[in-house]
């Protein structure tokens, strides 16, 4: 076999395996970009924690290079996607959630980007 059909054999295994993970991160995080959630942006009890209701459901938001705190109080449109926590972090925040949420279900929020839609909230 010739030395370039060798070198062939071993570098289209090796550019696949390296690539895989890059392939693979980028279909994980197709769609989580893609949810959106209006409503009211709430101060939620613990410190720091945000929530807003909507289609009966609340969703407990956070978001880095997000600035929440300014649009308290304002209707909003957050861009994101909803994130699993450990069971330790679920666990601290659930006494919160539960008492945000009353009879709803709700889940936790990881928000990318925020459109203010109203200075206030009709709710």
């Amino acid at each position: 076999m010739s030395s370039l059909k060798k070198l062939v054999h071993w570098l289209a295994p090796l550019m696949f395996f390296s690539l895989l993970p890059v392939v693979m991160n980028a279909q994980d995080n197709m769609g989580k970009q893609g949810t959106s959630v209006t409503g009211c942006l709430k101060q939620g009890t613990d410190h720091g924690g945000y929530y807003i209701m909507a289609d009966g459901k609340m969703y407990e938001v956070t978001g880095h290079g997000v600035n929440l705190a300014e649009h308290v109080g304002h209707t909003v449109t957050v861009m994101g996607h909803t994130v699993k926590l450990s069971e330790a972090q679920e666990a601290k925040k659930e006494a919160s959630e539960k008492a945000e949420a009353g009879s709803s279900p709700y889940e936790d929020f990881q928000v990318t980007s925020l459109k203010m839609v109203s200075a206030n909230c009709s709710q």
